[in-house]
């Protein structure tokens, strides 16, 4: 009993269809059928033919994609975001951008407000992270910092009182914050839509809306953090004073931290009754599990040095003026390095750490390292070493011809 015999192991179908012992009416059909529906609650069947084309589609849907055999892979999807600037067309003054050789500084300047994240800001920032990406031929290091006495005090409250004003029936101007805006957003294409309703299924069927509704706006922070910590660059954070809730993650989504000593760094959101969960994997990638606990579920404000124990913070400085030094000469350890390799590693700790050991692990790893060393740089190095000469991305120094000071 409760076993097959293997016979009928053999032969049993869970998706067969017992054919009835004796005639069965025909079933109604069209109006007729509805109105069975309606008076006596009849319940619809599906036919074996019905079935089999299903289960056919899912099969193939399994052929094609196999995802038993997907491999790793953190490259970002950059189609949540429509680009209206680029760092060569810069038009935003909520974030300024400059520009030297190999380099460019992406400059919060709300001082007023504390840098705190809103709509002009984002606008400005994910518009400064798509055309990163887009130049990682030119551009080798990004540096990011602020004006002002905060670096980032994370979401600006207004633009959630804005929120319920709105919810109310109140004209609101942008997010109802004060902001510079300079840029009009451009009528979203096609193509963008397409993507963003794309992204919202995709959404859907991997459970974020299991436990309420998740809005496009959410799901476009995250990908704006992923499209972040996943730069091709080199990125440094210089932090010219205290980061608060976002501006943690903007910390952290960086490569290398230089903080001035004055600064502190909180996620005070468990205070209210929130969670900034949307910036946690990047924080946790930084700090580990352990710190992660106390960090988020206390509410602690780190000192820079105690950052720097926790692993926030690379390096502490006493002024901007002995950050940009040290930037600088950040810059010349860069300057020596092929930039596909440098981009190359970036993706192999992205797309490894916290993964199991595994196949698909080896095979990553593998790929990668093929990758790398059939690539043109690596024939350019080995040729440049053989040589004793520098090799072609060494021959020019990064940085500027005059260097931007900013929050000297």
């Amino acid at each position: 009993p409760g076993a097959l015999a293997p016979a009928m192991a053999a032969e049993w179908d869970p998706f067969a269809i017992d054919e009835p012992a004796g005639p069965v009416a025909a079933a109604p059909a069209g109006e007729e059928a509805k109105e069975k529906v309606r008076a006596e609650g009849a319940v619809a069947s599906l036919s074996k033919e019905d079935i089999d084309y299903v289960n056919e589609v899912v099969l193939r849907r399994l052929r094609i994609h196999k995802p038993w055999q997907t491999p790793l892979n953190p490259a970002p999807d950059l189609s949540w975001h429509e680009p209206v600037c680029t760092l060569a067309d810069w038009r935003h003054k909520d974030v300024e951008v400059e520009v030297g050789n190999g380099i460019a500084f992406v400059v919060f300047n709300r001082p007023n407000e504390n840098n705190s994240l809103q709509d002009t800001m984002n606008f400005g920032l994910n518009d400064a992270l798509i055309d990163l990406h887009k130049r990682k031929d030119d551009l080798r290091v990004a540096v990011f910092t602020a004006k002002g006495r905060m670096y980032c005090a994370g979401g600006d409250p207004k633009s959630w009182q804005a929120g319920a004003a709105r919810l109310r029936g109140e004209q609101i101007e942008g997010d109802g914050t004060i902001a510079n805006r300079c840029v009009d957003q451009k009528p979203p294409s096609p193509e963008f839509m397409e993507s963003i309703n794309s992204l919202q299924v995709r959404a859907f069927h991997a459970g974020a809306h299991r436990y309420g509704p998740v809005s496009v706006g959410q799901l476009q922070t995250a990908k704006q953090w992923h499209t972040w910590y996943t730069l091709p660059q080199f990125t440094i954070c210089l932090v010219n004073g205290s980061a608060m809730g976002g501006g943690v993650g903007c910390v952290c989504c960086c490569d290398y931290v230089i903080s001035v000593k004055k600064a502190f760094f909180v996620l005070s959101e468990v205070k209210i009754g929130v969670i900034p969960a949307t910036i946690s994997p990047y924080v946790i990638a930084k700090i580990g599990t352990s710190n992660a606990k106390r960090f988020f579920c206390a509410a602690e404000n780190l000192t820079a040095q105690r950052a720097k124990e926790y692993g926030i913070v690379d390096e502490v400085v006493e002024n901007m003026k002995e950050g940009h030094a040290r930037v600088q000469e950040i810059l010349k350890l860069i300057s020596e390095c092929g930039p596909r390799a440098v981009e190359s590693y970036k993706e192999i700790i992205a797309g490894t750490s916290g993964v199991p050991f595994c196949k698909a692990l080896d095979h990553y790893t593998c790929r990668m390292q093929a990758r790398a060393a059939d690539g043109e740089e690596a024939s350019l190095g080995l040729a440049a070493e053989a040589a004793q000469r520098k090799p072609p991305w060494a021959e020019k120094a990064i940085g500027f011809d005059e260097w931007p000071m900013v929050g000297v």
